[in-house]
């Protein structure tokens, strides 16, 4: 039995909050205050959007704190369809190398940025919180604006604060695979209350409500539930993945990695339709169940980390007996021999991701410095891959998941 990279953790209780918010679809603005309402407890002081997408949430930060040429400064490791929607706004972009010890942006290479530098976007990469203090203290004494990209970070905390509340903009994802989910969504906070009015007017007057729209995301949605299930993605998509992959590998990573910006198209902020009732509904729900599910995760990852480090080909990326993050990525080196291994444990049945979709450097990107080194980056890249630890998977499963990555990476 196939083991999917993907899958969404819900109960029968999101299930029964789906079907009565799709049957009853009144009064959303209840259900839109009451989950601000408990936003509000880990963003104090905030301003909240509930969004349709993170990255709708990004190109209107973008747009309405930036001017055409102005400069802003990323992690080489960062969501790249970001750059490329800096890049669609007109903005010029440098990328700043990571650190060794967590592979997020490296604090101290900061320094080297001009008084040009009007924004740096920091990414909470795999869920484990950059030095976002130092990184806070700096820009405040530059006068540069702070963005925090908080897609997969949302619950970890740097000394007891909360990711997304250290910049003037904090961006969460609350797509299929995160959590919490709103099935296809995401929130920003902000202390600009001109910006929290700019993208409420921009939504109001540009997203779609179309039943048709809306329709289309369900069944998407629909099969992606369905595929979180080991049995059902076996007889679904297990081969079809599988026949990709071996013959077909720019279709395969195309399905994979369809939303990290590698199309040559343009981001279209109206890509998706409004939240519907069901999705605050779902995003509630999971609120409740967050601290429930970053504990499995925890327990999970910590297994998997125990295994891993009596390997010698194989370094797993953070601490996860280090408790103040969510763990929401489970991330290994793979030191020597990646493809082989990484195709022994997908032809095994455990269909880890390739995480070799990071480095923004590596793209056709149009950057200003596009010709330093990014030492640390090239380093780690081609050989990182995602392993599942989701609370969705039961003890047998995560045992399982250990002991063929642990095989494959012993097999000479």
């Amino acid at each position: 039995m196939a083991i999917p990279f993907f899958s969404i953790d819900l109960k029968t209780k999101d299930f029964l909050s789906i079907f009565k918010n799709i049957i009853f679809p009144f009064k959303k603005d209840v259900l839109e205050r009451k989950f601000r309402e408990k936003l509000s407890f880990r963003y104090p002081g905030k301003f909240i959007s509930l969004l349709p997408s993170g990255r709708l949430g990004f190109y209107l930060t973008l747009k309405f704190l930036f001017k055409p040429n102005d400069l802003v400064a990323f992690s080489s490791m960062s969501f790249p369809l970001y750059i490329k929607i800096a890049k669609q706004l007109k903005l010029k972009v440098k990328l700043i190398d990571i650190s060794d010890e967590d592979l997020n942006i490296n604090h101290e290479n900061l320094k080297n940025l001009s008084s040009e530098c009007k924004g740096i976007i920091v990414t909470h990469l795999f869920g484990n919180p950059c030095e976002i203090k130092k990184i806070q203290n700096f820009c405040k004494e530059r006068n540069i604006t702070l963005i925090e990209d908080c897609a997969q970070s949302f619950g970890s905390k740097f000394e007891e604060i909360e990711t997304g509340n250290f910049g003037e903009v904090g961006i969460i994802s609350t797509s299929l695979l995160k959590i919490p989910t709103t099935l296809s969504g995401g929130i920003l906070v902000t202390k600009n209350e001109s910006l929290h009015k700019n993208i409420q007017e921009w939504m109001h007057k540009n997203l779609s409500n179309s039943i048709f729209d809306k329709l289309k995301l369900f069944i998407k949605i629909f099969i992606f539930i369905l595929n979180s299930y080991p049995k059902i993605y076996s007889l679904l998509s297990d081969k079809i993945f599988f026949f990709l992959k071996k013959y077909n590998p720019r279709i395969y990573r195309k399905i994979l990695y369809s939303g990290m910006g590698m199309k040559n198209e343009l981001f279209d902020p109206r890509e998706r339709p409004n939240l519907s009732k069901f999705q605050i509904a779902i995003g509630l729900s999971q609120l409740e169940r967050c601290d429930e599910m970053t504990m499995i995760r925890r327990k999970n990852s910590q297994n998997l980390q125990t295994e891993f480090s009596k390997l010698n080909n194989i370094k797993v990326i953070n601490n996860h007996f280090n408790n103040n993050w969510n763990h929401q990525y489970f991330v290994i080196q793979v030191k020597n021999n990646f493809e082989k291994v990484f195709n022994k444990i997908f032809n095994k049945g455990v269909h880890v991701m390739d995480e070799n979709v990071w480095n923004c450097a590596s793209y056709n990107f149009d950057i200003e410095n596009k010709k330093s080194n990014f030492e640390i980056t090239n380093k780690y890249n081609n050989s990182l891959l995602r392993i599942q630890n989701n609370s969705f998977l039961n003890d047998y499963q995560i045992k399982h998941i250990a002991k063929i990555i642990a095989d494959s990476a012993n097999e000479k």
